[in-house]
């Protein structure tokens, strides 16, 4: 039962991620109109534009997180995780959800360096971890933890390419600087940059799971011994 449905969850996560990819070019010209009429936010949007198109704009917007977050519940009722953290996971995540869009004050540089330093905290913690734990790993494990920190290598550096970007080099953060200084080329170099890194870093991270299980060579070795 718990099988049949994951794959409802996971075929309605799939079609969420479907919405946010191909739904853009639906909901985006609208929206677009609506900026250029000053309808910059929610409340100014409802008071001229049809609740069918405000509800689907907000469909297309969340659509995203819904897709992954519906990917993983689904992916979550395949294994023999207890009860209790399925239910931890669906919670929290739609917690996270409910919040995403919040309006949050607007960001101060304190708040952007006191983040920086834990991040990067996280980082030496995992480095100094991995070089301590991994030569006790079997040598498929060992390949595995080298890819996944390859992962890790440029989500840090993606996390470091934030900064340039959106701060002191390109002002992402503050558009009338960057244009002023004519800095809209470098932003977008930046964007590039930070594009390359994710995508090598998902990739070198999904390259550890697929390398992590034991080979089925070196299980037949083990049971000749």
């Amino acid at each position: 039962m718990n099988k049949k449905i994951s794959v409802i969850i996971i075929g309605l996560g799939v079609l969420f991620l479907l919405n946010a990819i191909f739904g853009r070019y639906i909901i985006l010209p609208g929206y677009l109109a609506g900026l250029e009429q000053g309808q910059s936010t929610l409340g100014s949007a409802i008071q001229t534009v049809s609740a069918w198109k405000v509800m689907r704009y907000l469909l297309w917007a969340y659509s995203f997180k819904f897709g992954i977050y519906f990917i993983l519940l689904g992916a979550t009722l395949r294994t023999n995780m207890p009860a209790t953290r399925k239910w931890a996971i669906g919670i929290s995540g739609s917690l996270y959800i409910a919040l995403a869009y919040i309006r949050l004050p607007s960001p101060d540089s304190i708040v952007f360096g006191l983040a920086g330093v834990l991040m990067i905290l996280f980082m030496i913690f995992i480095i100094l971890r991995w070089a301590s734990e991994r030569d006790q790993l079997q040598e498929h494990q060992q390949t595995a933890s080298d890819y996944r920190m390859a992962g890790y290598f440029f989500f840090a550096m993606a996390t470091y390419t934030l900064c340039p970007l959106l701060g002191v080099k390109t002002f992402a953060l503050a558009p009338d600087k960057m244009i002023e200084y004519g800095l809209q080329l470098e932003a977008a170099s930046f964007a590039y940059h930070l594009l390359i890194e994710l995508v090598l870093g998902w990739f070198f991270t999904s390259l550890s799971f697929q390398v992590e299980k034991q080979p089925v060579s070196a299980r037949l070795r083990h049971s000749f011994r």
